[in-house]
C-alpha cells in the first residue's frame, strides 16, 4: 500500500510538469465545464512548466501580455499557485492585482482547487490550514499572501530563501485598472511602488517574478520595466511573451488567435471602434498618444447661424464650485452640422448658472434640453424645469446620465466633433465662450485631471446627435 508521501509523489510524476493537463482537470472538476484549450495556452504553459521545474534555462522573470479574457488568471494564478503548492507544499507566493475583490476573488479559485477531494486524494501532503479570505497556509509552512497592487505590502516576501527547487513566486496580474492607466499620476505611482517596494518583496533573487497583463499605455508598468530593464531577447532581463490577438496581422495567413471565442471579423470590427485602444490592449502595440486632440486648424467657423434650423438643442453639465465649471451650450442644428450659438461656463455656483440656463433657453429658442443628473444633479435638473416651465417655456427638458471612462469617450467622438461641429469667430466671442475654446484646445488626448468640462459637454452632445440620426457616425 502506498504512503502519503508517495502518492504525493507519483501524482506529480504526471501532473508536476503539465499545468494544462492540470488546469483541465482541475477546472472540470471545480466548475462543471471543460477548460477550453487554445493555441495561446502552450507557449505560457511552456515557461510555467519550466518554473515549476525550476528550469535553469527558464529566465526568472516573464512578462506575458494578451488581451483581455484570455483564460490568464484561470492558467497563470489560480492553477499555478494550486499545482505549485503541490510541486512544493511549503512554497511562498505573493499576488498583486488592480483590486481587493481581484485578488480575494483569486485566493477563493484557489481554495476550492486545493480543497476539492480529488486535490487532497492526489496531494495529501498539502493541506490548507487557515480560512482567511486574504491569505493560503499550509501545513508544511506553505503561505499565499495577496493585496491590490497599491496596497500594504511590508512585512511580507514571497520566495524561500537558499532554495534550489521551486519555493513560490511573485505574481503580478493587471497591476492597473484600464481607466487609471490614462493617469499619469497612476502610472508614476506604480511603477515607484515596484522599483522602490515590491521588487524589494523577493526573499532570494532566484525567486520567479510573472507579470501577466494586457497593456494600457505605452509607459504602464510593462512598459516601464522593459525600457528600464530590457527584453531577454536583446540582452536584458525581462523573457517577453507577446500575444496579439491578430496573428500574422496584415498577411494572407491572418488569423484570430482564438477564433471560437471571437472571429476575426469582429477583431476587425473592433479595431475600427478604436483603434488606440485595440492597439494596446488587444494588440499589445502602445503608441504614443499624449497631444492636443482637438488642433485650431482644424475647427470649423460659421458666419451666420442656420435658418430654420431641424431643433435647437441645449446641453449642460453641472459642477460644484472651485476648479471645475457648469458647461451649457445650445446647438443649432441643421443638414447634418451642429452650430454652437451659446456657452455658459462658469465655476460659479447653481444659484448663479440656472437662471442663466432658463434664459438661454428663453433667448435662443431651445426645443430640447439635456441635463447632466448623475447624482444630486437631479435636484439641479427639476429646478431648471420649475424655472422653465414658470417662464412658459414649452423646451422638452431631459436628464442624462454618462457612464464609463470620460476620456475614452472624448476620445472616441473628437473625430465627429472636429467635423460636424462649427463655432462662433473668435472676434465674436463673449469671455465664456473664450474661456471655453481656450481650455478645448489645451485639451491633451487620454489624459486624466484635466479642464475637460467643455469638451466632455461637446461629448455629450454628440453621441444624442448621432443616436438620433442628427449627425452621420464616422
Amino acid at each position: 500500500m502506498l504512503t502519503v508521501e508517495e502518492i504525493h509523489k507519483k501524482t506529480l510524476e504526471k501532473w508536476g510538469g503539465d499545468i494544462v493537463g492540470f488546469t483541465s482537470a482541475f477546472f472540470r472538476h471545480v466548475n462543471g465545464v471543460r477548460f477550453e484549450l487554445n493555441e495561446h495556452v502552450y507557449p505560457i504553459a511552456d515557461k510555467l512548466n519550466r518554473i515549476l521545474a525550476s528550469d535553469p534555462t527558464q529566465p526568472h522573470n516573464i512578462i506575458i501580455n494578451m488581451p483581455p479574457r484570455s483564460g490568464k488568471t484561470e492558467l497563470c494564478i489560480i492553477n499555478f499557485v494550486s499545482l505549485g503548492f503541490a510541486v512544493n507544499p511549503a512554497s511562498v507566493f505573493m499576488h498583486l492585482s488592480s483590486s481587493d475583490n481581484l485578488v480575494n476573488l483569486n485566493v477563493s479559485g484557489i481554495r476550492k482547487v486545493m480543497m476539492s477531494q480529488p486535490y487532497r486524494m492526489l496531494f495529501p501532503c498539502t493541506n490548507i490550514v487557515n480560512n482567511a479570505a486574504g491569505s493560503i497556509q499550509t501545513s508544511a509552512g506553505g503561505q499565499m499572501y495577496v493585496a491590490p497592487f497599491l496596497g500594504q505590502i511590508t512585512g511580507f516576501g514571497c520566495g524561500v530563501y537558499g532554495e534550489k527547487k521551486f519555493s513560490g513566486a511573485l505574481l503580478v496580474d493587471d497591476p492597473v485598472k484600464t481607466q487609471d492607466a490614462l493617469s499619469e499620476t497612476v502610472r508614476e505611482r506604480v511603477n515607484f511602488t515596484w522599483a522602490n517596494t515590491i521588487i524589494s518583496r523577493r526573499n532570494s533573487q532566484d525567486t520567479p517574478v510573472i507579470i501577466i497583463a494586457q497593456r494600457t499605455h505605452e509607459k504602464d508598468l510593462c512598459g516601464y520595466l522593459l525600457a528600464e530593464e530590457g527584453a531577454v531577447s536583446e540582452g536584458g532581463k525581462w523573457d517577453l511573451l507577446e500575444l496579439p490577438a491578430i496573428i500574422d496581422d496584415g498577411l494572407e495567413t491572418e488569423r484570430s488567435y482564438w477564433e471560437s471565442r471571437i472571429s476575426l471579423a469582429e477583431l476587425k470590427r473592433q479595431r475600427e471602434l478604436n483603434n488606440w485602444v485595440f492597439e494596446t490592449q488587444y494588440m499589445q502595440n502602445p503608441k504614443p498618444i499624449e497631444g492636443l486632440l482637438f488642433d485650431k486648424a482644424r475647427t470649423r467657423w460659421y458666419d451666420a447661424l442656420p435658418e430654420e434650423p431641424e431643433i435647437i438643442l441645449l446641453v449642460a453639465d453641472p459642477a460644484d464650485e472651485g476648479t471645475n465649471k457648469t458647461c451649457s451650450e445650445v446647438y443649432f442644428i441643421k443638414n447634418g452640422f451642429a452650430y454652437i450659438a451659446d456657452v455658459l461656463y462658469t465655476a460659479k455656483s447653481s444659484e448663479y448658472t440656472i437662471p442663466l440656463i432658463v434664459q438661454q433657453m428663453r433667448k435662443w429658442g431651445v426645443t430640447h434640453a439635456l441635463i447632466e443628473s448623475n447624482s444630486a444633479w437631479s435636484l439641479f435638473r427639476k429646478e431648471i424645469k420649475r424655472q422653465a416651465a414658470a417662464d412658459g417655456l414649452s423646451t422638452a427638458i431631459q436628464s442624462i446620465s454618462q457612464k464609463g471612462n470620460k476620456e475614452l469617450r472624448i476620445f472616441n467622438h473628437a473625430p465627429s466633433v472636429d467635423k460636424y461641429f462649427i463655432y462662433k469667430r473668435e472676434d465674436e466671442w463673449d469671455s465664456d465662450y473664450r474661456q471655453f475654446m481656450k481650455d478645448r484646445y489645451s485639451y491633451l488626448k487620454l489624459v486624466k485631471d484635466q479642464k475637460d468640462d467643455g469638451v466632455d459637454n461637446d461629448t455629450t452632445a454628440c453621441e444624442y446627435m448621432k443616436k438620433n440620426g442628427f449627425i452621420n457616425v464616422i
